[in-house]
């Protein structure tokens, strides 16, 4: 994590980190002592990024001389800087890069916690290198230019016109726990990707580009604990997440379904299978949380879960559902089963707190108060703004248990026990019709973002309903009037779906869930628009995250302000948000989906295809995996033309 021009600055949460740990707190680049102009910056992927300096100007301003640099991350750090004269000569030019470590704990950092001192480095000969009886760095240098001295790597530009001259970083980090397991195998390949989306215009071939190539850069293998998984978030969440890889590999799906098969493994290989009131494990539970670096969590060591989420373990049981619509392998999916089993049961027996048919959460005073996707401790409020008290059911989270009764009943109907899915469906039955009845206030014409320890309820308009319309909790007379809610302008701004009304009393469009903005949240909200018809307003919405998405580069971050466009005319950053997020950069996978009205059932030999994008607007999409081969569309507003599909499956078109 570096500035926008390339330098980590010690006062700050940049760095390079390696397991929780930062092991480079400073890389300041100056030439002759100040830092040197930037002309140019380009990022490309998820690993790589360029910039351009000048290092010198005639009498005019114009550049003469130019310094480019490189840098790739993998595994390592490497940065290769070359310095080019046009004209004139550079006669003693110093270029230095200033380092530093202090071997940070990156959740200290988050925190506010004062960064400790720098480690003193270690010099020998071309390298720099520091080290903890647990982690240590080396650095490299290699130039003929340049030599290491002190705290940096120094390097004495003697050229004239034409000539160049090169210096290449290396930055190796290493750790106690980073030998392989005894299991694990290291040829085990990244999930392939198919899917290419051309266009006349820029926002789906550079969001879709963008999208993939930061799911691919959040991937996370972990040898010391035979583990792979998708990192929640850049820099603070590159651990292993329930709530947030389960989300993301759904939003996901056209890219296909590999990244949600190894979600579901990785998590199932972490499922709970005790009482423990220390990490919240319950049998059955999905974890919301496990560090696999060397910084602990909420009293929790690393490399052990910790389970205070309500949401994750119904969405374990959908994601599963809906890989087997989208054509992953029955041996993969039956491999899976007793996890979802579990997961289902965890639900009755030990989610449902207070034995009301719902799924709470009570908290956890060491841990997180709030265990659904708003987990700030003020993101559960009254009409008045106050806090809600425990035990809390969550709306979209009893919209989950209901879509995971269904997936599960068709599980068990198709790879399973086929006795089981009609009580599975009466249960599912059951509760939507509870739902509506305990969480439509009709007197606001709002579903409540939640029920408190007393029963009442949050009657607060939130995008949480957004996650209700998407399950198909929420349908007929009660479904019509919460997507209205949804479309009104104090909660469907220019950028997308606040996280809370703006006509409600704890709004704030800064607040981490009180008004902001998350592109994850709105994309879930467009797909629930879209199921109950609202297209328009669905459009719309895609329409103002894809504008955002363009302001930022394309990379969507975690969040961003709530404030609409007639307040300030840009998207606002919010301050330390992760970027790039996981779940953020899936989101315009599933706004591609829900504008495509994509919706395969390949076990039946099925998909339908009713595009509802702009009349203008033509896409070319190829490689959309379904099953064991690919789907590829041209589309042109709402008419589309299937030009390549799976054998055996039936595509219906408008």
């Amino acid at each position: 994590m570096s500035d926008h021009a390339g330098d980590i600055s010690a006062d700050g949460y940049n760095g390079v980190y390696h397991r929780d740990i930062r092991v480079l707190s400073a890389s300041l680049l100056t030439l002759d002592g100040a830092s040197p102009k930037v002309l140019a910056v380009d990022r490309v992927g998820a690993d790589t990024a360029h910039w351009v300096y000048i290092l010198a100007a005639d009498e005019h301003d114009s550049p003469i001389a130019v310094l480019s640099r490189h840098r790739e991350v993998s595994t390592v750090v490497r940065e290769r800087f070359v310095a080019r004269v046009y004209a004139g000569r550079l006669d003693g030019a110093l270029l230095r890069l200033t380092l530093a470590t202090d071997f940070a704990n990156l959740l200290e950092l988050r925190a506010g916690r004062m960064p400790p001192a720098a480690v003193p480095a270690q010099v020998d000969g071309a390298e720099l290198s520091a080290r903890t009886p647990e982690i240590g760095v080396e650095i490299l240098a290699t130039g003929p230019d340049a030599t290491v001295k002190g705290d940096g790597i120094e390097w004495l530009l003697h050229l004239d016109a034409g000539q160049t001259s090169t210096l290449e970083v290396e930055i190796r980090p290493s750790s106690v726990v980073d030998e392989p397991a005894p299991g694990f195998d290291p040829t085990v390949a990244a999930p392939v990707e198919t899917l290419q989306v051309r266009s006349g215009s820029d926002r789906w071939t550079r969001s879709v580009a963008s999208s993939l190539a930061d799911l691919r850069g959040l991937r996370v293998e972990v040898p010391s604990m035979d583990l792979r998984y998708l990192g929640a978030g850049a820099p603070w969440f590159m651990a292993l997440f329930g709530r947030d890889t389960l989300l993301t590999a759904w939003e996901s799906l056209i890219s296909g379904t590999q990244l949600g098969l190894e979600v579901l493994r990785a998590l199932a290989s972490r499922q709970g299978r005790q009482v423990d009131p220390a990490t919240g494990e319950e049998p059955g539970k999905i974890l919301h949380e496990m560090r696999t670096g060397l910084a602990s969590v909420f009293n929790v060591p690393p490399g052990i879960a910790y389970y205070g989420t309500a949401d994750a373990t119904p969405l374990f049981v959908m994601l599963l559902g809906e890989l087997h619509r989208w054509g992953a392998p029955d041996s993969q999916i039956r491999d899976l089963l007793p996890a979802a089993r579990a997961a289902l049961a965890w639900c009755t027996e030990y989610g449902d707190v207070d034995g009301d048919g719902f799924v709470e959460y009570a908290g956890d005073e060491h841990g997180l108060a709030n265990q659904g996707w708003k987990d700030s401790g003020d993101s559960m409020v009254h009409v008045d703004g106050t806090l809600a008290r425990g035990p809390i059911a969550l709306a979209e989270v009893q919209g989950y248990l209901y879509a995971a009764y269904l997936s599960m009943a068709d599980l068990e109907e198709r790879l399973g026990d086929a006795s089981a899915a009609p009580r599975l469906r009466a249960e599912a039955t059951k509760l939507k019709d509870a739902f509506a009845g305990a969480f439509w206030q009709p007197d606001r014409g709002v579903v409540a973002m939640a029920l408190d320890g007393d029963n009442r309820s949050l009657a607060v308009s939130a995008s949480n309903v957004g996650h209700c319309l998407w399950t198909g909790i929420l349908d007929g007379d009660i479904g019509a009037a919460a997507a209205e809610r949804l479309t009104r302008a104090d909660i469907a701004t220019t950028w997308g779906l606040r996280t809370l009304a703006a006509s409600e009393v704890a709004y704030n469009p800064l607040g981490y869930h009180l008004g902001s903005i998350w592109p994850h949240d709105t994309a879930i909200g467009i797909a629930g628009l879209m199921r109950h018809g609202h297209v328009e307003a669905a459009r719309t919405l895609v329409d103002g995250l894809l504008a955002a998405a363009a302001a930022f580069d394309w990379r969507l971050p975690e969040l961003l302000g709530g404030m609409a466009g007639d307040e300030i005319a840009q998207p606002v950053p919010y301050p330390v948000a992760c970027s790039p997020q996981a779940w953020s950069a899936a989101a315009p996978l599933l706004l591609l989906r829900s504008m495509l009205r994509l919706e395969p059932d390949v076990p039946a030999g099925v998909v339908s295809v009713a595009p509802v994008l702009p009349a203008h607007e033509e896409l070319l999409i190829t490689g959309i995996p379904l099953g064991t081969g690919t789907l590829g569309l041209r589309v042109r507003g709402s008419e589309v033309e299937v030009l390549d599909s799976p054998v055996g499956l039936a595509v219906t078109t408008p």
